[in-house]
């Protein structure tokens, strides 16, 4: 149900929550590739500085057009998606944050499926909000998409370093479908909230 100030089926509470939840994961994967990583893997820089408000920007973009393609299916009440959408997507580089300390890190540590894995899951397990789940899948692809380099698939599990590029097509076709897919799936759990009956949850 949601709460007093809500949307109808969402809850900025849960909204906040689910971005607490995908910065903190973040982190820990960051600081599990300081720790568990060899050292010959401890090779992530940084962007030259004046790239860097481009490609948030570019990031920023790209996030909230998905967020404003599940406003589009569910109506405008859904723009709580559209700005958790948005905020995912840039809030992923997060994990760069050691390489601007000073410090020698793996390559874009939570970038990476098993990261997406894990925010997933607990995301469910704590949320349990279907849409919510699809907008941190289709963030984190959508970050994906946009990215170009090297990244990690497993880490932490494995830190063998392959090439975005192949993938970004892919990643950027999972975004919009989840996106879409986060609209159709609030718009249900709406309905059946107003209507008394079962809602969608993980």
């Amino acid at each position: 149900m949601s709460e007093k100030g809500d949307f109808p089926g969402l809850s900025w509470r849960n909204i906040l929550y689910a971005i607490l939840v995908y910065v903190g994961v973040a982190l820990i994967f960051t600081a599990l590739g300081l720790l568990l990583a060899p050292q010959t893997a401890q090779v992530g820089g940084t962007r030259p500085e004046e790239t860097i408000p481009g490609h948030l920007a570019e990031l920023a973009v790209f996030g909230l057009l998905l967020g404003l393609g599940s406003t589009v299916i569910y109506g405008i009440k859904g723009l709580p998606l559209a700005f958790l959408t948005t905020v995912l997507t840039v809030a992923l580089d997060i994990d760069h944050l050691p390489a601007y300390l000073g410090y020698a890190e793996t390559i874009r540590p939570a970038h990476s499926l098993v990261f997406a894995i894990a925010a997933m899951a607990i995301t469910a397990i704590t949320i349990k909000e279907l849409d919510i789940e699809l907008v941190v899948a289709s963030s984190f692809m959508a970050h994906m998409a946009v990215d170009t380099g090297l990244f990690a698939p497993f880490s932490p599990i494995t830190f063998g370093y392959v090439e975005l590029g192949p993938y970004r097509l892919l990643f950027a076709a999972g975004a919009v479908v989840c996106a879409l897919a986060a609209g159709v799936v609030l718009r249900i759990r709406t309905v059946a909230n107003r209507s008394g009956g079962p809602s969608l949850v993980a």
